[in-house]
This record gives structure tokens, C-alpha cells and sequence, in this order.
């Protein structure tokens, strides 16, 4: 039980806090828009230094001038948009025997048509030894981590499905993920064969967009992202013992703290989009030529002021100006239709997601289905008693 009342004094610090974190911010927003200043003027200078250096933390890769405006395009009609998303009832070592569950939905509009949408969700049921053959771990042994990429895996090959399926000659068609398409967190589970077989059949799936010529991109809501900013970083002297060119821009504040999103929004009016940047990301050398990932951000509106987005896209996609329109322009009308958000990416949640209730039913019908086998309960005491609270 939260009780509020013991949170008043903290929330007033709280308060104070957020209050000197916006005037210092505001003193590292002068100087973001003048580090951004010289490495636009210099871009092909800093580009050049930037390869010499190899500094450790990850820097936006440069191809065209970095405060570059692109407006928005129209959106062609017709034209289809197909998206996916999926969600997870993870192992739980209080549930014996050991299974987990991904549902992947499939979302498909064919804009400017009178063809209906296509809506759908596909549950799968994990609980073999090896799953199936494709690891050597065993099930009781599946992590967390481990599920999510298998997940992101199925999404991705789910939505590369529903774009072949959904696909009209003649009719442009993009398609869209919900997060990254870089495989942050594959790396780090300590099983460098795994890693590496994970990585390689997601960029299979990339392989096959880039192959069949549809246009796959990824949308972030409020990026969490830092690779511009250390673009800034690198020009200002922060991340080398001397800038990469001369420049009189005060060297603090530092912009610790500061988001590419917040450059960003000093740059793009509504509807705008930035320049294209390539990541630096290692893990992207094991990606296959042509599908390492660029990005770019776009100033969504919406109630309220909107939202600064990152966009992903292959790279076979961000040299493609045509496709990057097409791109741009379904981003934009997506969020407007879904008030700020993609509405594909909204419904492909709304069909993907499981809820508490569909969670503790499913759990209810397993139950039953082991009790009709002659099997015993699948919860463990802690569990059962969490879910029959006695005061």
C-alpha cells in the first residue's frame, strides 16, 4: 500500500530539483545549438576526424550537413501500411512446468482504398526442451532477455509476412516496427554462439525486406538517444583532449544529461525531419551490407506541442530519396491519425497486447488442461497466496 501523504515532503524536493534541471538546461541548449553551428559548417572536417579518433562513445555518422531541414512530403494514395507488434507472458520459476507465450499481431491498411484492414494476432506457446531444436538451452533455463529477442525476432519476421502478404503492385508500401532495429540488447547474455545465431536470423528477416524492396522503418516515441549529442561533444573538446576544429564556443557547460531529441527540437518546425545520420553501434558490423541502420528525427505535432521521434531505416532505404519521402510522409500521417503516435503501431499493440485478465485466464485454462492430464497445480504457494490477499 503507497501512502501518499508521507511523499509530500519529497515531492517538494522534487519539484525544486526539476526547477534548477530546467535553467541549467537551458544554459546547455545555447550551447548544443552552437556546437551544432560549427559542425554544420565543418561537417566534412569533423567527419574526417571523427573516423581518426574512433572515440569510445557512440557518434552520429555524418552524410550530409548535420542541422539539415528536410520538409515534409505528400503522402502518395493509395498506398499500404502494414505494422506489428508483440508482447510476452515470460518463464516464471513460481509456475512448474516451465513455458512461455509470445503473441505477435499483424496490422495491414490499404490507405486511399475501399479494401478493409486487415487485423490479427498469432499466440505461440514455447515449453519444449531446445525449443524445437533452434538452441541447446533448456527451457527451464530461458531468460528474460532471451525471450524478449525471440519476440523482436518473430515481430520483425511477422511483419516482413504481412508486407509480402499486404503488398499491391504498383502501390507503395511501407512498413513499420515499434522501437529499434539495432540489437542493443542481444549483446550481453554471456553466450557469444547464441548472440551471434540471434543476430544473424533477425537480419535474415532484414535481408528479405531489402531483397523484396519494401520499405521497412522503426519508429521511437520520446528517444532516449545520445549519438548526435556526442557528435557535439566530439566537436566542443569533451570526448578529445582538443576540438576537431577551431571554434570560440564556451566549453561549459557540459552537456551531460542532454538528449538528441533536445537538439533536435531547436532545429525542426513542425513536420520537419532531420538529417540522416548512420549509428556507430559495433554490433551493426555483423549486419549484412546495405542494412546497417541510419536514422533520422522528425518533429511530430500533436496536442500539446508533439514530440521529437527517431525514425530507423536500413540504410538501403535512407539512400533511396524516394522511399525516405515515403517514409517521412507515413510517419507524419500515422501520428496525426493516431494523435501523436503511429495509429498502425497503436492498433498492432491493441491487437498483440495480453492484459492481466487474459493472463490470469490463460493461466486458469492451463490449470485445467494439466488437471484433466492427471497433473498437479502449476502454481507455487507464493503465488496462490498473492493472488488471494487475506486482509
Amino acid at each position: 500500500m503507497l501512502d501518499l501523504r508521507q511523499l509530500r515532503d519529497q515531492l517538494d524536493d522534487f519539484a525544486q530539483h526539476q526547477t534548477d534541471r530546467t535553467s541549467r538546461r537551458a544554459a546547455q541548449r545555447d550551447r548544443a545549438e552552437a556546437l551544432l553551428r560549427v559542425c554544420h559548417d565543418h561537417w566534412r572536417a569533423v567527419r574526417e576526424a571523427v573516423a581518426t579518433a574512433q572515440p569510445r562513445r557512440l557518434v552520429a555518422q555524418m552524410r550530409e550537413p548535420p542541422a539539415a531541414v528536410h520538409a515534409p512530403p505528400e503522402r502518395p494514395s493509395p498506398i499500404t501500411v502494414v505494422a506489428t507488434d508483440g508482447s510476452q507472458i515470460y518463464p516464471d520459476r513460481h509456475v512448474e512446468p516451465p513455458f512461455f507465450l509470445l503473441n505477435v499481431s499483424q496490422v495491414a491498411f490499404q490507405y486511399g482504398t475501399t479494401e478493409d484492414a486487415h487485423l490479427d494476432a498469432v499466440p505461440s506457446l514455447q515449453f519444449r526442451e531446445g525449443m524445437d531444436g533452434r538452441f541447446e538451452a533448456r527451457i527451464e533455463t530461458i531468460t528474460t532477455e532471451l525471450v524478449s529477442a525471440l519476440r523482436d525476432e518473430l515481430e520483425l519476421g511477422s511483419l516482413l509476412d504481412a508486407a509480402t502478404t499486404a503488398r499491391v503492385a504498383d502501390r507503395p508500401l511501407v512498413a513499420l516496427a515499434d522501437g529499434t532495429l539495432i540489437r542493443w540488447m542481444v549483446r550481453g547474455m554471456d553466450h557469444d554462439a547464441l548472440e551471434d545465431e540471434l543476430i544473424a536470423r533477425y537480419t535474415e528477416h532484414l535481408e528479405g525486406f531489402r531483397d523484396a524492396g519494401l520499405a521497412l522503418a522503426s519508429y521511437v516515441s520520446m528517444p532516449a538517444s545520445t549519438e548526435v549529442v556526442n557528435l557535439l561533444r566530439f566537436v566542443g573538446g569533451d570526448l578529445e583532449p582538443e576540438p576537431p576544429v577551431g571554434t570560440e564556443v564556451s566549453t561549459e557547460p557540459r552537456l551531460d544529461g542532454v538528449l538528441d531529441r533536445h537538439v533536435l527540437d531547436m532545429v525542426l518546425d513542425s513536420g520537419e525531419r532531420s538529417a540522416v545520420f548512420g549509428s556507430a553501434s559495433h554490433i551493426q558490423g555483423e549486419y549484412p551490407t546495405g542494412t546497417d541502420i541510419s536514422f533520422f528525427y522528425v518533429n511530430v505535432p500533436g496536442a500539446g506541442g508533439g514530440e521529437i521521434g527517431r525514425v530507423e531505416v536500413p540504410r538501403w532505404v535512407a539512400e533511396q530519396p524516394m522511399l525516405l519521402e515515403h517514409v517521412h510522409a507515413t510517419v507524419l500521417q500515422e501520428c496525426e491519425k493516431g494523435e501523436g503516435y503511429p495509429l498502425a503501431l497503436s492498433e498492432a499493440h491493441e491487437q498483440a497486447v495480453v492484459r492481466a485478465s487474459e493472463r490470469e485466464a490463460f493461466f486458469r485454462l492451463v490449470e485445467r488442461r494439466l488437471r484433466r492430464a492427471g497433473l498437479g497445480p502449476i502454481g507455487s504457494r507464493k503465488r496462490r497466496s498473492k493472488q488471494r490477499p487475506r486482509v
